[in-house]
């Protein structure tokens, strides 16, 4: 086991200096041929702030390759980045690989789940060091501290082990986003095995954090409801650059929170999209109360600048629920919003997902749910839905208004035994979390975005064809018993990691 005592990281790589350009090995965690796996653009970020400063950089995406083949070397460290859940399960079962064959190697993790709870995470034998928040700066201090063998006093930002001790540097400063390389390393990864690059679809990041307090998400503890955005320049020269690089790309994808945050910001980047003739399309997160509001001039000028899908997070279509977890967003809100599309801007498809099963939740709740799906899909027919997904209590500030049936897990293996698509919640009854269950699988599928289905594989859509059918019937006559050919389809998606 790798430790740090207050005099020296430790003797890993002591032969090393900086002239050696030592090696850092960063690893996106999940289950190995998944399905539709992204480009983790997270990773990419970390690998140019370290090769900034000389070092060399790998990254293993273990969805696309298998681990147990996989060429360890010596790194300064082996970084890991994870959400709760199931990618916790597949973090660990790395880190013992990592640690049975090199046990001085630092296991450092970061990201969502590390960061919103540190201490725990570092209590775990397979974790030495956990970088909070933001990395991009911290990850540079702390790869010279190890490299030049230094305690990590100085290192913001980190929460690790001393002499047996959880320690917690302060909090690291966030970076300039406009100071982010453009020119990412994407050579690092085999961009050809993400099916939404080969289909066109590429993933960028405009904005970080959201202002807002919905209770679910993990944005108030993280970015503690804050948000920044790159400014309209910096994102258009991006998107310039990437279509540039990648002449086949069509859509431009931002994995932001909400984008939609500084009007004005997107006024600009949409001008922008204009005048530079990019030629590109576009999709991004909104909110249903900022499109509820905004005028004819700004939606035709969203839609000109090549936008065609936006996507928000309805939730619920009881209002009780939508306070319930300070959503702050109504029914009317909603329908208002694919009103306007509908009116000013016909050509962008709205994608809702939604919600279920959370504490209190009763079945008039959800038949206001489903009605509100319907309506939206009658003022707008073009809008498409996710799904309906059962609640799973990650952390996050409802969690600390959970029923008592719900006991939080209190170690990174109760964690990473959550699965987004199969927990159980314990303040419903079983026939009503059976219910919930198959209300999700049928909407999942009976919606299921047809852009997304041209990205699968030919076995996915066969399959799809004809439970598609199945699903949307069940729907149109809200006949949710007896499930028996999707009991079967799952049994089939739990071996493959699960469309259900």
């Amino acid at each position: 086991m790798f430790l740090f005592s207050s005099q020296s990281c430790s003797s890993h790589s002591a032969e090393k200096s900086l002239g050696d350009k030592p090696e850092a090995l960063l690893v996106y965690p999940g289950k190995f041929k998944s399905p539709d796996p992204q480009v983790p653009l997270a990773l990419l970020y970390l690998a140019a702030s370290l090769e900034q400063e000389g070092f060399n950089v790998r990254i293993l995406d273990m969805r696309l390759q298998d681990y147990r083949h996989y060429s360890i070397s010596d790194p300064i460290f082996v970084g890991i980045s994870c959400m709760s859940g199931l990618q916790i399960k597949y973090a660990l079962e790395f880190a013992k690989h990592v640690r049975a064959g090199n046990e001085n190697v630092p296991l450092v993790w970061g990201g969502v789940h590390p960061t919103l709870l540190p201490e725990q995470t570092a209590c775990n034998d397979l974790v030495d060091v956990v970088v909070r928040g933001e990395a991009e700066l911290i990850i540079k201090d702390l790869a010279n501290a190890l490299a030049e063998n230094q305690p990590l006093d100085s290192v913001s930002g980190v929460t690790y082990k001393v002499n047996g001790t959880i320690k917690s540097n302060p909090d690291g400063k966030a970076i300039n986003l406009d100071e982010i390389p453009i020119d990412l390393p994407y050579d690092l990864l085999p961009m050809n095995k993400y099916p939404s690059f080969r289909a066109g679809r590429f993933h960028i990041q405009t904005s970080r954090g959201c202002p807002h307090r919905c209770g679910f998400c993990y944005n108030s503890i993280f970015n503690h409801n804050r948000w920044r955005g790159k400014s309209a320049t910096r994102v258009l020269d991006e998107i310039q650059y990437i279509t540039n690089r990648y002449p086949h790309i069509q859509i431009i994808d931002p994995i932001d929170d909400n984008v939609f945050v500084d009007e004005y910001r997107v006024e600009q980047i949409c001008q922008g999209l204009i005048d530079r003739r990019l030629g590109v399309k576009w999709r991004a997160n909104c909110r249903f109360d900022y499109l509820a509001n905004y005028d004819k001039d700004f939606l035709e000028l969203i839609e000109r600048s090549g936008c065609v899908e936006l996507d928000f997070g309805g939730e619920s279509g009881s209002d009780r629920i939508q306070q319930l977890i300070c959503k702050d967003v109504t029914a009317e809100d909603m329908l208002q919003s694919v009103n306007n599309l509908r009116l000013y801007a016909p050509s962008i498809e709205p994608y809702v997902s939604w919600m279920s099963g959370l504490p209190g939740e009763t079945d008039e709740d959800l038949t206001q749910t489903f009605d509100l799906m319907d309506r939206l899909k009658e003022v707008n027919p073009k809008t498409q839905h996710y799904g309906v997904f059962v609640y799973t209590p990650f952390p996050s500030p409802v969690m600390e208004y959970l029923p008592p049936e719900f006991t939080a897990p209190q170690t990174l293996e109760e964690w990473g035994n959550i699965h987004v698509f199969h927990f159980d919640p314990p303040w419903h009854t079983k026939k009503q979390v059976e219910k919930l269950h198959t209300i999700s699988a049928v909407t999942r599928i009976a919606f299921y975005p047809e852009a997304r289905i041209k990205e699968r594989d030919l076995a996915f859509k066969f399959a799809y064809a004809i439970m598609n059918r199945l699903a949307r019937y069940r729907w149109k006559h809200r006949n949710f018993a007896f499930p028996v050919e999707l009991k079967m389809a799952d049994a089939v998606a739990r071996h493959f990691k699960g469309f259900l």
